[in-house]
């Protein structure tokens, strides 16, 4: 599986009712230095974060300090959405099972230099895409407002609650948050990217994390402590013989809320439903609580069969790799219960290979729209200066060597002109790092006053000239 997808480091542990039975660590978590993963290793989890807040905002339900099915606004005023109808209806249910009907803005957090109160003020400016719980949109937003509501309610950050709540009673010493000194050194992974079609890999530098997305994907663990999480989500909230964790509300994450997955793709796999923090399906008649994450090319997934006591957790290193996240569990689990094998590696290195393919069409398609022979309507120094958007922040455009060169949040690179008034950056293919496209506009006086731009897929957005 590793050699198929180009994976550098792995590590893979399996709980049986309450014991931890198998953690192992395959591979490098530095290529570089070869040095080996092994059941220390620590990584970002990722979205498998999710499932930890739900648990601490029940937890705070069964404490009378929140109610989940009641308007958010009740619990923090502070908090506003775009609509009278949001502000009214909105619940805590509603944003940790991605039913508010709200667009997914990753540009609003992705390597934003914020606070996380800063990024909840902003939620105010995300338009609904649907109705109130009229369908899913995985949104990790909501995650992060819903943390902030747990802090209003408490007076504590959302990682103390997390720490006091779930991590000290489970014995969870090693797991930390992103941005802990803890990340500076020691037995940590690093993610790689293969930058073209060979097996070669490089090292990704580019963070999108933040501290300020908490609830929503920041959290780093090993598969020891992991292994007491899941421990505890088999075993009612039991750990080490002691109720640890509340049984209602593990209980109450595996209920669903919403419809996550309508497309049916595979025979084996039931359509997912959204409970709080993980999807619940069926896997060959199995019934399956599963999450996946993803962030700064490392991937998890983390599955449960609680009728046979079961858990897999799984992460790893690779970019390449990450197309197959969601059901790298399931040979382990084919395995364990005599199912038929099902070669799920083979199913997803079949269509990457198409996506890598389109992708590269699509790279050289784009390129062949350039009007060649084109030059900039002005001297290169007039497009330098500070743009501003309210919601993404600042873009700012410098004169290095005859060359332009942007810099917003972490990213720093070139800006290549492509045609007339548009410039790009240009990344390595599979790196990670978002390529963005300028295009420049001008006032009634033909200056240039401002560029649109997509931030990290987003809907392109004006970011105006300030000085």
């Amino acid at each position: 599986f590793m050699q198929a997808w180009n994976i550098p480091g792995l590590a893979l542990c399996i709980v049986y009712k309450d014991q931890l039975i198998y953690a192992k660590g395959y591979g490098y978590r530095d290529l570089e230095n070869k040095l080996p993963v092994d059941a220390q290793t620590i990584f970002p989890i990722a979205s498998n974060t999710k499932l930890f807040t739900p648990t601490a905002a029940l937890l705070l339900q069964e404490e009378n300090k929140l109610n989940i099915d009641k308007p958010v606004r009740e619990f923090m005023p502070a908090l506003h959405f775009s609509t009278d109808e949001l502000n009214a209806k909105i619940t805590l249910r509603d944003m940790l099972s991605h039913r508010t009907g709200l667009y997914n803005y990753s540009g609003l957090w992705g390597a934003a230099p914020v606070s996380r109160n800063e990024l909840v003020n902003k939620v105010a400016f995300i338009p609904p895409s649907l109705g109130v719980r009229d369908g899913y949109i995985y949104n990790n937003m909501m995650y992060v407002a819903a943390g902030a509501v747990m802090e209003t309610v408490t007076g504590k950050s959302w990682e103390t609650i997390i720490r006091e709540k779930l991590l000290t009673p489970l014995q969870m010493n090693a797991t930390h948050f992103f941005g802990d000194s803890k990340m500076a050194s020691g037995n940590i992974a690093f993610p790689y990217y293969a930058p073209d079609t060979s097996s070669t890999l490089k090292r990704r530098t580019q963070v999108i994390q933040t501290p300020a997305l908490g609830t929503a994907g920041t959290m780093l663990s090993n598969l020891t402590d992991m292994s007491h999480w899941m421990i505890a989500q088999l075993n009612g909230g039991k750990y080490m013989g002691v109720q640890a964790l509340s049984a209602k509300a593990i209980e109450q994450t595996i209920v669903p809320n919403a419809v996550a997955d309508r497309e049916g793709k595979w025979p084996e796999l039931s359509h997912a439903l959204y409970g709080l923090g993980r999807n619940v399906q069926t896997y060959k008649g199995y019934k399956i609580a599963t999450h996946t994450g993803s962030i700064d090319g490392f991937y998890s997934n983390l599955t449960f069969i609680p009728s046979d006591s079961l858990a897999v957790f799984m992460v790893h290193n690779s970019i390449p790799g990450g197309n197959v996240r969601g059901v790298m569990a399931f040979p382990v689990f084919d395995r364990l219960l005599s199912l038929p094998l099902t070669d799920w590696s083979g199913r997803y290195l079949s269509e990457y290979s198409k996506e890598l393919e389109n992708a590269i069409k699509e790279r050289d398609s784009m390129a062949a729209t350039q009007v060649q022979h084109t030059s900039a309507s002005h001297a290169i120094a007039i497009y330098t200066g500070k743009y501003y958007n309210p919601v993404y922040g600042e873009v700012v455009i410098t004169l290095e060597k005859e060359s332009l060169h942007f810099s917003f949040r972490n990213t720093k690179t070139e800006l290549h002109h492509f045609h007339y008034d548009q410039f790009v950056t240009r990344e390595e293919m599979n790196s990670g790092r978002a390529e963005f496209r300028l295009n420049f506009l001008t006032n009634a006086k033909g200056e240039i006053d401002r560029f649109s731009m997509r931030v990290y897929g987003d809907l392109a957005v004006e970011f105006v000239k300030v000085k």
